[in-house]
């Protein structure tokens, strides 16, 4: 939210200026809060000759403003201060670090990255660029990146020289300072987010919407969260939960995805517009349900479509009422039954809690003594809750897994490009089963003829039959395959966005995602079309803490240097928090390390090339992330 916005109260702005500078900035913020213009006072002006930091700290500023500021802003500052820092920069910066922005007659503009004053001015005569322009941005950690609020264009003339451009395109400068701060000092709510624009960037009529969106705090969020900020109609972001990511694009709130009251009732207060339930616990929950019982407008599937995820054992009931290729099961709540069940079949053999166990309830046994085992945590012990009250076991089968996500509006759908999980914490697919530590998409070895045929046993029959049944489906079906030799086979359903699956298909997805958000709720998903990068691959590697997924620490601290890697890598949160101003580890996985490349090769080389960059105690992550893909 906005720092004040409110009229009785001035929000105080810290000016910084570049000793010996013109301070045009400056002059012309000056005036514009004279004539009323930007409901805010200017508390001091440092130069930056001075010692800013104890000044900033001692005056706690709502809004920091660089005008020339010519010297390092440090890391530390730029956390405590996220979505208050503004600078001008020079260039056109880009709504998402690996795309571009057009000027006015529709060719590249130049982003200018790392270059300031006339030597930006001079680049622009050098390239032959047709206009010159620059932006204003909220500053992050990422190097001349960061949330777009405005964007200025200078056509540049035949005879233009360093001198003559600089002075026009200073003016329209200094008029961008002060319309960008009008708007943020408005008593207007105004949105503090990161994304491709500000209220006066947006589509004429478009409205700016508040965005609450739910989930387990992880990396899907931040990703999903990072796209969805891109989208010219975006306001205030909130999160339940958030990480250290989010905080960077919106409001962390106090409430976990669980508490559905208290979610609903922050998006009545708040007037929320649009809520994204994007985990599988407040799905199982009926969050859905419940939004739309108070007329609130909310994407995700009811609680009933979202059984296929939250009850194994329904959904392997509804694989067999449907027809669907599935391996053969049985579904158990008394221990010695399934005990005598197992005793009875070939091994290895499949385990599975029914309920809800972050991925890690899924059980392959090679012996009797390891299937006693696991049957009587389940079932006896309760190792898994409530969700081992009952369970499923089924045949071992063997071929690669894939994941494949379609949109679904309850009518029509919209497949993804396959992608693949990794599960397994050790390498070679070795250890304990994990929530997933690294992706990759597209797959070189599913051809178009394998995605017609999944698309025809799988993802179309699905849809329809829970349709049939009276609960059709709205959202992100997510159904996790085995290629086996009689075909691909489903191992299970999700019903949400896979977790590190987002984090590529944000990277790949060339869309507006709100867009497609909206198409689905009001069931126009058939007339929206989805976009992806051509001839393009992403994957995204987990940094894990130390024991994971066992009992790990919390608290340690990050060091993520900046640089390398340039706009093909970003990387997104997951367990992280600030603590003390300090950026520190808080869950089992990390962060994640999402890489583009025209290659998989090329791309998964420079993800770990940029994890070189970042540690932490007891850091580990899987050097094998798609290695596999390779060979087959």
């Amino acid at each position: 939210m906005s720092p004040t916005n409110k009229k009785s109260e001035k929000i105080k702005l810290v000016i910084m200026v570049h000793e010996g500078g013109t301070q045009t900035n400056l002059k012309a913020i000056r005036e514009a809060i004279e004539m009323g213009k930007i409901n805010a006072e200017i508390s001091t002006v440092i130069s930056d000759k001075e010692n800013a930091m104890p000044i900033i700290e001692k005056i706690n500023p709502d809004y920091l403003c660089l005008c020339g500021w010519n010297k390092i802003i440090p890391d530390d500052l730029i956390r405590k201060y996220s979505n208050k820092i503004l600078n001008l920069h020079p260039g056109l910066i880009p709504d998402t670090i690996d795309g571009n922005i057009k000027n006015p007659d529709g060719t590249i503009a130049l982003w200018n990255k790392g270059m300031y004053g006339s030597k930006a001015i001079q680049n622009f005569l050098d390239q032959k660029a047709t206009y010159a322009s620059s932006s204003i941005h909220f500053l992050t950690l990422d190097f001349d990146f960061g949330s777009v609020l405005g964007r200025t264009f200078e056509k540049i003339e035949a005879n233009d020289i360093v001198e003559s451009l600089y002075a026009r395109l200073k003016k329209k400068e200094n008029e961008l300072y002060v319309e960008v701060l009008e708007k943020l000092t408005s008593p207007q709510p105004s949105p503090e987010r990161r994304g491709s624009s500000f209220p006066l960037q947006g589509k004429a009529g478009d409205e700016v919407l508040k965005i609450l969106i739910v989930g387990a705090g992880g990396g899907r969020e931040h990703a999903i969260s990072w796209k969805i900020a891109q989208s010219p109609r975006v306001g205030e972001l909130f999160f339940a939960r958030g990480n250290a990511g989010t905080a960077q694009l919106g409001t962390n709130l106090d409430i976990k995805e669980t508490e559905i009251s208290k979610l609903l009732e922050f998006a009545q207060k708040e007037k929320i517009d649009l809520t994204l339930a994007l985990s599988d616990d407040p799905l199982a929950l009926g969050i859905v349900d419940e939004f739309k019982k108070a007329g609130l407008r909310i994407w995700g599937p009811t609680k009933a479509a979202a059984q296929l995820e939250w009850s194994k054992a329904f959904s392997k009931d509804f694989m067999r009422r449907h027809n669907l290729p599935t391996a053969k099961f049985e579904i158990f709540t008394e221990f010695e039954k399934a005990k005598k069940y197992v005793a009875s079949k070939s091994l290895p053999i499949v385990i599975k809690a029914s309920g809800l166990a972050l991925g890690k309830g899924v059980i392959i046994v090679q012996t009797l003594e390891e299937a006693n085992e696991a049957l009587e945590n389940m079932l006896v012990k309760k190792t898994f809750g409530n969700s081992g009250n009952e369970i499923v076991i089924e045949e071992f089968l063997t071929g690669p897994e894939i994941s494949i996500h379609a949109f679904s509006d309850g009518k029509s759908y919209k497949i993804f490009p396959p992608s693949q999980d990794h599960k397994k914490i050790g390498e070679g697919d070795t250890g304990a089963n994990t929530g997933g530590v690294g992706t990759i998409s597209p797959l070189p070895f599913v051809d178009e003829k394998l995605m017609q045929r999944i698309e025809k046993e799988i993802v179309a029959p699905t849809l329809e039959g829970i349709r049939k049944d009276g609960t059709p489906f709205e959202g992100i079906l997510y159904p996790g395959l085995i290629l086996t030799k009689e075909g691909p086979k489903i191992l299970e359903y999700n019903a949400r966005f896979g977790d590190p699956e987002a984090q590529v298909y944000m990277r790949l997805m060339e869309s507006d995602l709100l867009d497609i958000v909206d198409a689905c709720i009001d069931k126009k998903l058939e007339d929206q079309e989805i976009k992806w990068k051509e001839h393009i691959f992403a994957c995204n590697i987990v940094l894990s803490s130390g024991g994971y997924p066992g009992n790990y620490e919390k608290g340690n601290p990050i060091l993520l240097e900046e640089g390398g890697g340039g706009g093909d890598i970003v990387i997104f949160h997951a367990g992280t928090t600030i603590k003390d101003d300090k950026l520190v580890t808080n869950g089992g996985r990390v962060l994640g390390v999402s890489a583009i490349g025209k290659t998989l090769e090329v791309a998964l080389q420079k993800a770990y090339k940029a994890i070189e960059r970042i540690s932490f105690e007891e850091m580990q992550y899987r050097r094998d992330i798609g290695k596999k893909a390779f060979e087959l």
